[in-house]
This record gives structure tokens, sequence and C-alpha cells, in this order.
């Protein structure tokens, strides 16, 4: 995948690439307006194994300390790491040797936009559903949907999927 150029959010819905098939998307909370376009920090590939969820937690952690708040730092690296870990178990990423997930950061105006891309997967794609109380997972994208202000999964058989995500100070907690 070639690396992204200047994107308008508000056009395609994500940094790493333009609308793919079998989407899902949501805006919970709009941020402000943000009409301007929205620059591409890095762009940094990671192996599809447990131990890089903390690697590009840090490396996400450097580059927006000096972007977004702390408050929408704080969110946008837990929701980084719950879509990392979804994509390491829930995805060749984590399944086929050689895996890897790729993470875009963009930032505009104190909104932190994060994009993971997998391998995708054979069967499934991300889905948001209901985690039971007592169960230990299903709440990865149920956290994305409650704490960020717009979000969505595409999938390409070609590409795989990515989910994409936007917090600001107006949504973070």
């Amino acid at each position: 995948m070639s690396a992204p150029q200047r994107v308008r959010p508000e056009e395609s819905g994500g940094v790493g690439g333009t609308r793919r098939s079998g989407e899902t998307s949501r805006t919970r909370k709009p941020c402000e307006a943000r009409h301007a376009v929205l620059e591409v920090l890095r762009r940094r590939e990671f192996p599809g194994v447990p131990s890089s969820v903390a690697e590009a937690r840090a490396w996400a952690r450097d580059l927006l300390t000096e972007q977004v708040s702390g408050d929408t730092l704080d969110v946008a690296l837990l929701l980084l790491s719950e879509v990392f870990t979804n994509s390491v178990v829930h995805s060749d990423s984590g399944r086929v040797p050689g895996g890897t997930v790729t993470v875009y950061l963009g930032a505009l105006d104190g909104l932190a936009h994060v994009e993971v891309i997998d391998d995708g997967a054979a069967t499934t794609m991300p889905f948001l559903r209901a985690a039971t109380p007592d169960g230990e997972n299903g709440r990865g994208l149920a956290l994305v949907d409650l704490l960020a202000a717009k979000w969505s999964v595409h999938h390409d058989e070609e590409t795989g999927t990515a989910v994409w995500f936007q917090v600001c100070e107006e949504t973070a907690i």
C-alpha cells in the first residue's frame, strides 16, 4: 500500500485509503467542524504479535503528545491498544507467520485520527457486539463506539481490514 497524502477526513473517512467494500461506520459525537486538511504525522508497520501492542502505543504517544490534549491522548492510546489487539488476535496478522499491522496517525487542531490496518481474515470482519458481563473479551469495538467521535471499519480482500477512529477534546472523557 502506498503512503497516503493529505486527506480530508470528511471525504475519505480514513487516513490510509479510500472507502472499501465491507464498510461499517458510525458518527457518535461529532467534534467541532474540522474542514482543514488532516496531516498524516506518520505511518509505521509492526509485526502482528502481542508485544507490538505496547510498542505501537509508545510510538503513538511520542508522536501525538504535542498534537492533542492529555485526555484526548489517553483515549486515543486506549483505543489504539484495543484495535491493535483485535488485529493480532482476530486477523491473519497474528495468525500467519510474518503477519503485520500498520498504524497511521494524524492530527488536526486537537483531533487525533488513528487507523489500524491488518492482513484481514478469510471468514470474519470486525463488528460491534454486546459483551457479556463476565466475559474477558468482546469490548474493543464497544469502547471505540463509546469513546470515539467517529469510527469506521473497511474490509477489502486485497488490502485487509482497516479500523479508523477520531478522538478530540469534545469527546474525550
